[in-house]
């Protein structure tokens, strides 16, 4: 006789009000930086956020094997394209009994896509048009892993795509998104969305680089690149030091650029620029934590800020959002100590 789903009781329909519980469940940082938007800004986000989470975590499960996540993220690019909502087709579960809360939110995709399903059809565009782009992508690169996991880049546009798709289409969706409750034209933001989108990202590689090296999977470029010239192929994949302070550089020059979509921002979205700020000083002083001491990336969980320094970011944002000048001042100090401590490791 069969064992009972553990699911198979559980309610998986999804309301606004759940939205910040799920945050709070898979990422404390986000459900602490959505906070600062405004309505209904901060439910399209946090809706948009989870969906996203959802194919980030199939994406990146261990368990799953290459074909099985590129079947369920193709499949789920054709659920969205289909049905206005992506509604009506019930997606399959990957996960008989999910290990982690991001495991189980993957069991809610339905009700997360109902709930967005009730947003105005343009809100409903963005955010789909976007999850198409970030799942199909992924599914691009899925397709170079072999049947060990095993995935490289060669060359710095690769590993700056791959970004895109992850995180650069999360930064259009967002700034979309503002440009259309606010009634603006954001298009000229758009690299500048990228360039932070990306820098972001490669943040998180540049923490997990020890998990994601025990997997067999290796973002530093493999042919000699810009970001950090002296290294060749061999020296930068086989040494992990080498790697992650590549792959640092790489990063303070995208956090760099992007920067210039904090700025840019109008002077009257004050909620949307805090929510910015936050997450781009909390990304430089994570980088900053990794080089100061590649050790912590070799944890569980990858390099994380303490707790103090996360609530301390919150309140220097209120000054950046006040004065550029302020902004600037703080990124750039930030940006010296990075690249100091990547130079003094490249001697």
């Amino acid at each position: 006789m069969m064992n009972p789903d553990p699911t198979a009781t559980l309610d998986l329909t999804l309301q606004a009000d759940d939205l910040q519980l799920w945050l709070n469940r898979v990422s404390r940082t986000f459900a602490l930086t959505i906070r600062m938007l405004e309505e209904p800004f901060q439910t399209y986000a946090s809706a948009a956020y989870l969906l996203c989470r959802i194919v980030d975590t199939v994406e990146d499960c261990e368990t799953l094997t290459p074909e099985l996540k590129c079947r369920y993220l193709r499949d789920f690019s054709a659920r969205l394209k289909g049905s206005g909502s992506g509604r009506g087709v019930a997606p399959v579960k990957l996960f008989d009994a999910p290990a982690t809360w991001e495991e189980r939110l993957t069991l809610y995709e339905s009700g997360v896509l109902d709930l967005i399903g009730g947003f105005p059809g343009p809100i409903q565009d963005i955010i789909f048009r976007y999850a198409v782009e970030m799942a199909e992508g992924m599914a691009l690169f899925l397709e170079q892993q072999d049947e060990h996991g095993y995935l490289h880049f060669e060359t710095d546009e690769q590993l700056d795509r791959y970004c895109y798709y992850v995180a650069g289409t999360v930064g259009l969706m967002l700034n979309e998104l503002y440009a259309s409750i606010c009634g603006l034209d954001k298009s000229g933001s758009r690299d500048a969305a990228i360039e932070l989108g990306i820098g972001l990202q490669l943040t998180n590689i540049v923490k997990d680089i020890q998990k994601d090296r025990s997997r067999n999977i290796h973002y530093c470029p493999t042919q000699q690149n810009r970001h950090w010239p002296k290294a060749s192929a061999t020296e930068s994949g086989d040494d992990p030091r080498r790697e992650l302070f590549c792959l640092a550089s790489a990063t303070i020059s995208h956090l760099t650029g992007g920067k210039e979509y904090i700025l840019n921002l109008e002077s009257n979205s004050k909620q949307y620029k805090r929510f910015c700020v936050t997450n781009y000083l909390m990304a430089w002083k994570t980088l900053e934590t990794c080089v100061r001491d590649p050790r912590q990336t070799a944890s569980g969980s990858g390099a994380k800020i303490s707790r103090f320094r996360v609530y301390k970011t919150v309140l220097e944002s209120h000054g950046c959002v006040l004065s550029d000048g302020y902004l600037n001042w703080r990124a750039d100090r930030l940006r010296r100590n990075c690249t100091s401590l990547v130079r003094a490791s490249a001697g």
